[in-house]
């Protein structure tokens, strides 16, 4: 195979690996939450969807029938914040900590009051 060939061959294999990059699913990984508001009688559970670079969405479930969605990000390896948002009109945002691979513990504010959660099983 001459120099022109396998330059060409290698182009060709490097345009087929950055098209596979940029088809491909992204990969995630659903983690389960489940908390408290403090100083009630309100819990909730649910989800985080985790993507490959760490950041991702959940969607919680009250156990008096609310349904808040938020996002994260990760702001160093181990800590991120984000926000929530609940179809009762409440605003939350939230700082976590990652203690694992697939854990992590965080506290935030819905509405006017605190609450804390675990990520995690």
């Amino acid at each position: 195979m001459g120099s022109s060939c396998r330059l060409c061959f290698r182009f060709f294999i490097a345009c087929g690996l950055a098209l596979m990059a940029f088809t491909l699913p992204a990969r995630a990984i659903s983690l389960p939450i489940q908390g408290e508001v403090r100083g009630s009688a309100e819990t909730f559970t649910g989800k985080a969807t985790v993507f490959l670079t760490g950041d991702g969405s959940l969607i919680l479930a009250t156990n008096q029938g609310v349904t808040c969605h938020g996002d994260f990000v990760h702001v160093t390896s181990h800590e991120g914040t984000g926000t929530v948002l609940c179809d009762d009109g409440r605003l939350g945002f939230f700082a976590f900590v990652t203690t694992g691979l697939f854990s992590g513990t965080g506290s935030g504010k819905i509405g006017l009051e605190d609450f804390e959660f675990r990520i995690g099983k």
